[in-house]
């Protein structure tokens, strides 16, 4: 049994973006790992483009599932974890790839010795022009302050998460496999395509989930499906409400959070905001330093390893 899945989440996808994707899974060294592919009722899911691709590397330890209707990603995850049966689970979708050789064995190896039941790392934000090549977004991370995270502060990750919207980038997760599929299932029918809501409620429900500072992936931003269009964005939006509704009936946040997320108003959003933490405004006086993402590897670097990828 392997230690660790890729499950690749597809939906008509690009075949040369797709490919990248498979090629900077099967260089990864010194871990045992295999892939599954779930596709989510494309029109062309190039499986047979794939195969031969994994054929070809002499790489034999994949799984295809071709859902025959598009269901959303929720459900199309949870086909993928269907027909894993290893430790830890990681989500990628065409257009992401791992940042290098060593990095799952790196991270699979520091979740072996901090047990949690899921981890994040690092993301080098991307995308690529047709005039301009490929794009470095200097200085683009989630959450934007690591402090609370390098301090294993949860009371302050969780305030983060409530109150200030400070999310974990979704592409950057690893995930004990037993614990995310239990919190996918629990969002499924009511969350359609957030299937990354999973994590928020566990960091709300106070589970324990660990930073490893280390570059994990190549994400591609403004360009990717999720980041790219008004309408996606409306929909992760309405998921989030939804999902608000299932935290707060699980008992894992109070009413006054409850209003507090699901209020568009600024006004009232202030007003519980105050309820809730009376002194967040004395936040403003102090002299605090926002830990970002140590991220000294230059762009020259970056845009060499991806071309490497992409082609």
């Amino acid at each position: 049994m392997p230690l660790v899945t890729i499950c690749i989440l597809t939906y008509n996808p690009d075949w040369i973006k797709f490919r990248s994707t498979l090629r900077s899974i099967i260089c990864q060294r010194n871990v045992d790992f295999d892939i599954v592919v779930s596709d989510d009722g494309s029109e062309e899911n190039y499986f047979d483009k794939a195969e031969e691709f994994l054929k070809e590397n002499n790489f034999s330890d994949y799984r295809f599932i071709a859902n025959k209707q598009n269901q959303g990603t929720v459900k199309n995850t949870i086909s993928a974890l269907q027909n894993v049966e290893s430790k830890y689970v990681k989500l990628i979708s065409p257009g992401d790839f791992l940042y290098n050789e060593n990095v799952l064995s790196e991270f699979v190896d520091f979740a072996e010795k901090n047990p949690a039941v899921a981890y994040f790392g690092n993301a080098v934000y991307y995308s690529v022009d047709e005039k301009k090549g490929i794009i470095i977004y200097d200085g683009k991370h989630n959450p934007i302050d690591l402090k609370p995270w390098i301090n294993k502060d949860y009371r302050k990750i969780r305030k983060k998460y409530l109150y200030d919207i400070d999310y974990i980038l979704g592409a950057a997760f690893l995930c004990n496999r037993v614990m995310f599929s239990d919190y996918l299932h629990r969002i499924d029918g009511a969350i359609k395509y957030l299937e990354d809501f999973s994590m928020t409620w566990m960091i709300i429900a106070r589970k324990k989930i660990l930073y490893f500072d280390e570059i994990f992936i190549f994400y591609e931003y403004g360009s990717g499906v999720s980041t790219s269009t008004a309408t996606w964005v409306k929909r992760l939006k309405e998921d989030i409400m939804k999902g608000c509704d299932l935290v707060y009936r699980n008992h894992d946040m109070s009413y006054f959070e409850y209003i507090l997320c699901k209020s568009t108003n600024p006004y009232v959003r202030l007003l519980f905001r105050l309820i809730l933490d009376p002194l967040c405004f004395l936040d403003r006086f102090k002299k605090t330093e926002v830990i970002k993402n140590d991220m000294e590897k230059n762009q020259r670097e970056f845009i060499q390893t991806l071309r490497r990828i992409l082609n």
